[in-house]
């Protein structure tokens, strides 16, 4: 499970590489989260015993505060399905789903609210994943799609009416047979549609998001293995 709080990259798993190296490990059943004690953390950190109400805390000060040091955390869980049952118990859960759409060796990328982007929405009722990820694309692109394969899921934070929100949106990669209908939709500020080269697509996401960052980067994955 990955969970993006603003730069800030953070995975939730119940399975550790036992290759991996972190910079520092640090086990909440024996020390209490403070503000102070993530002021001062760099590099890939790794967390244990987070329950729900320390993992609170470390959300508002995430969203509070930024340290550029930090450069991804791990929370360690014993299983991923209750952690994401008990974020969804006592966090308010948005469903959405967004597409990677490829011509030839072209992605599209959109640009909105001055950062490059995909096209993505919430999810209506009677919609599964995959049919609103064809509307949306469809809706704010002007492009009909055809799904090709489920990319990843990504999890993000927005506040709304005085709390913060979680969005779940689950990508696709997706290919057109109509790339020149592109039109971007001004009602949801999408300001340009620009089908990019990879070289292209790299040099955008330096004025993205790191969930962006994240979805493409399983594309390329993706696209290595074929």
């Amino acid at each position: 499970m990955y969970l993006f709080i603003h730069q800030y990259p953070i995975e939730i798993t119940s399975f550790i590489d036992s290759s991996r190296k972190f910079n520092l490990f640090i086990d909440l059943k024996e020390i209490s989260f403070s503000p102070a004690l993530f002021k001062g953390l760099s590099g890939d950190i790794l967390l244990h015993g987070v329950e729900m109400d320390s993992f609170s805390k470390i959300l508002l000060w995430l969203d509070k505060n930024e340290n550029p040091s930090i450069h991804k955390i791990t929370i360690w869980v014993e299983y991923e399905k209750d952690f994401k049952k008990a974020l969804e118990k006592n966090f308010d859960v948005i469903r959405a789903a967004g597409g990677v759409i490829i011509n030839e060796d072209t992605c599209l990328m959109i640009f909105r609210r001055g950062k490059w982007d995909l096209p993505k929405g919430k999810i209506d009722d009677g919609e599964n994943s995959e049919m609103a990820a064809i509307r949306e694309v469809k809706e704010e692109c002007n492009v009909d799609a055809i799904i090709q394969a489920k990319l990843c899921t990504t999890w993000h934070h927005y506040w709304a009416m005085g709390k913060i929100i979680f969005k779940k949106t689950k990508w696709y990669l997706m290919t057109t047979q109509s790339p020149e209908t592109i039109l971007p939709q001004h009602e949801e500020d999408i300001e340009e549609i620009v089908w990019m080269t990879k070289e292209e697509v790299n040099q955008a996401l330096h004025n993205s998001f790191t969930s962006i960052a994240y979805v493409i980067d399983n594309f390329y994955a993706l696209e290595a293995h074929k």
